[in-house]
């Protein structure tokens, strides 16, 4: 029998991912200079800041559903059944952005001339070493904590579960 649905931690969700399409949105406008008029690019850091809360919510909130779940202890379950969702996810996108950073970088190359020929190495270096930092492209930071919150998580549940049977 599955666990009734917490209507709190569904308006969270609700009001976070408005939240978050507020940040990518008013970051398109902040970078792109003509789009805001001077007078409103305060108001719209301000506002940006204001809804930075919700890349923390769906952080902790994925915590909070991970780790309620005790059949996350057995390690074979739960790293089978994150590895589909989280696994995949990641390695398809960093593939995806990585190659978009080569292609954009052979594009600034070859047709813009954006830069000399001789750094086409130390430009694919800076793509591959970035892929192994864990920032293959400036907002997949996200994913990477992810990957880190579930390798942990049976540990932390079995840790839970032995100190909560005082041994």
């Amino acid at each position: 029998m599955s666990k009734p649905r917490e209507a709190n931690f569904d308006l969270l969700r609700i009001i976070s991912t408005f939240a978050v399409i507020v940040i990518h949105v008013s970051g398109s406008f902040l970078q792109c200079k003509d789009a805001v008029p001077q007078n409103c690019t305060f108001s719209l850091m301000i506002l940006t800041h204001i809804v930075r809360f919700a890349v923390s919510c769906f952080l902790l909130m994925s915590g909070a559903f991970i780790l309620a779940d005790e059949r996350n202890a057995d390690y074979r379950y739960f790293y089978k059944k994150s590895f589909k969702k989280i696994g995949v996810t990641s390695i398809v996108f960093c593939a995806l952005y990585v190659f978009y950073g080569i292609t954009r970088h052979m594009v600034g190359v070859f047709i813009f001339k954006k830069y000399d020929p001789d750094h086409i190495l130390l430009g694919l270096l800076t793509i591959l070493k970035s892929l192994i930092k864990g920032t293959p492209f400036y907002h997949l930071w996200y994913l990477f904590i992810l990957i880190g919150l579930y390798l942990a998580a049976p540990f932390v549940i079995r840790l839970a579960v032995d100190l909560k049977r005082g041994g």
